[in-house]
């Protein structure tokens, strides 16, 4: 009856976030058909990177929390098994629409995961920084919304809004799993450099996204 109970409970977290994955599908495929025929693309994109960014850190990364961190953790499955801060990142990309190989982007060294989802745009570099430094240089130079970044070793998600800055990712203190901080809180948010990329305001990105197109992990 236990095991029944549990298989239950398993099935409808699987469930539930398969439909959101599937809601996430059908919302990208309307916004992609509404930007063939738009007349002015550019504003188009304008309005959908909220959008965007909202199914990701609103629908997709809170499935997530409560799912233990490995080292090789590769889970597809939130709260079930675990998933290192890699997989963290390009799963939860996946899932939200892009057409991504999850296991070539989580294999790669911090950098070239930024250059990966950079997709050809600016990939910024910060070395020597404490993270009240980093903080006031996104609250400073950066407009809110989402970014990838990387550090010596571990990678995850910059969250800008308004005067906050959150780091999301995978935390590997205490095989905590994905959590979402500020990032003067983050007691793993240290490194002898930073690497980050636009999300939000990455229109390859984003487009690459709207059309189902492949983003190259090569």
């Amino acid at each position: 009856m236990l095991l029944k109970s549990v298989f239950t409970i398993f099935s409808i977290l699987f469930i539930s976030y398969a439909s959101i994955k599937n809601n996430i599908n059908t919302n990208r495929k309307k916004l992609s058909q509404s930007y063939s025929s738009a007349t002015n693309k550019t504003e188009f994109l304008n309005q959908i990177r909220d959008k965007f960014t909202n199914h990701l850190v609103e629908d997709i990364i809170p499935q997530w929390y409560g799912t233990k961190w490995s080292f090789d953790g590769n889970t597809e499955t939130p709260k079930s098994g675990s998933i290192a801060c890699g997989y963290f990142v390009s799963t939860t990309l996946r899932d939200v629409g892009i057409n991504i190989n999850r296991y070539k982007l989580a294999q790669k060294a911090p950098y070239h995961e930024a250059k990966i989802i950079a997709c050809g745009t600016t990939i910024e570099t910060l070395q020597n920084k404490t993270k009240e430094e980093l903080k006031s240089y996104f609250i400073s130079n950066k407009k809110d919304g989402l970014y990838f970044i990387g550090l010596d070793f571990h990678v995850g998600f910059i969250l800008k809004k308004d005067k906050n800055i959150y780091f999301i990712h995978s935390n590997y203190l205490n095989n905590s799993g994905p959590v979402k901080e500020k990032i003067e809180d983050s007691k793993v948010m240290k490194s002898n450099v930073y690497h980050f990329c636009n999300i939000t305001h990455n229109d390859v990105f984003l487009k690459k996204w709207l059309n189902n197109e492949v983003v190259a992990t090569n």
